[in-house]
């Protein structure tokens, strides 16, 4: 009786975790997309950052974009960790007097939103009726350059393929089949696409987890609650950082390299450093086999990934 208990509450709480974690944090923010009859590519561009004494070049990375067919340097970051594609207010509103169609208005919530945007990557068009705009995010001073104007999130991938082509250091976002992309992947059995956020299995410290994916997390082969990292069990001790920022916010920081190693698929990560931090304590709920953690792009660097939202397919590229 006991284990058909563990069993009951076990698959509870999978439903519970689906249905209010994933299935209402699943938007389809793009109604309309359109692409070439050959893949359409963007390049990433990658941005360094600093966590106290830790440097590191890939950071985040960025796409080049059109807003409302205006071509003006204006990037946005590629973030699978992120449920819904936003737009930065402070840099909009320091655009739209030069672009009046930046124009956003505020809902009787007091929500923001710039309404029946068009997004151009490369060749790739998405149409929405609204986009999400951030108040407080960006900046009113502009490098004409580089102008960062929102992030990019998992809504633009729903019900198509993500290709995360690293060794190139380029993207693109298809409905094609995906035996005719020009690539063969080895899947990683048992990942879960569907839905956000991203999850795959994976091996942690000689134990079988679930992590998810989150392209916003770059540098990172994985990131825990501070709980978690308390308890991995082959682990040297753990050290003290300063300090990381999420979504505008500063937060502790620490790491321990694992004397073990991170498997995800056919990738084998040896003795890596596993971080955490307080931003991650909302996740200390979900045990393991739910979802330990998130894995930023750093064991897929130099390599092709698909993410197929429609056929629920994580592969590598072989």
């Amino acid at each position: 009786m006991t284990a058909v208990f563990i069993i009951g509450l076990l698959f509870s709480a999978w439903k519970v975790f689906n249905y209010y974690w994933r299935t209402r944090g699943t938007l389809n923010t793009f109604y309309n997309f359109s692409e070439p009859d050959t893949l359409s590519y963007s390049n990433l561009r990658w941005e360094g950052d600093s966590f106290g004494s830790i440097e590191t070049d890939i950071s985040a990375f960025f796409v080049k974009v059109k807003l409302n067919g205006i071509d003006d340097s204006f990037y946005m970051q590629f973030d699978t960790g992120t449920s819904q594609s936003l737009l930065y207010g402070k840099t909009l509103n320091a655009l739209k007097v030069k672009y009046p169609s930046f124009e956003f208005v505020k809902s009787q919530s007091g929500s923001s939103w710039l309404e029946s945007p068009n997004l151009t990557l490369g060749e790739l068009s998405f149409d929405a009726k609204k986009i999400l705009v951030l108040d407080d995010f960006g900046s009113d001073k502009i490098d004409s350059s580089f102008i960062k104007i929102g992030t990019i999130g998992f809504d633009a991938i729903v019900g198509r393929k993500l290709i995360l082509d690293f060794k190139n250091n380029r993207l693109s976002i298809t409905k094609k089949d995906i035996n005719n992309l020009g690539f063969l992947f080895a899947e990683v059995e048992g990942a879960s696409l569907e839905r956000f956020p991203i999850l795959i299995p994976a091996e942690v410290d000689g134990n079988n987890v679930q992590i998810s994916y989150d392209t916003g997390s770059s540098m990172f082969s994985l990131v825990v609650d501070n709980k978690k990292l308390q308890n991995i069990k082959n682990a040297e001790a753990i050290d003290t950082l300063c300090c990381t920022t999420s979504w505008g916010k500063a937060y502790n920081f620490y790491r321990r390299r694992s004397i073990t190693s991170i498997k995800i698929g056919k990738l084998v990560e040896e003795k890596p450093y596993i971080y955490s931090s307080n931003s991650m304590n909302q996740y200390a709920i979900f045990p393991d086999w739910l979802m330990m953690g998130l894995a930023g792009n750093k064991m897929f660097l130099d390599h092709v990934i698909l993410i197929d939202t429609e056929n629920n397919i994580f592969g590598i590229g072989e």
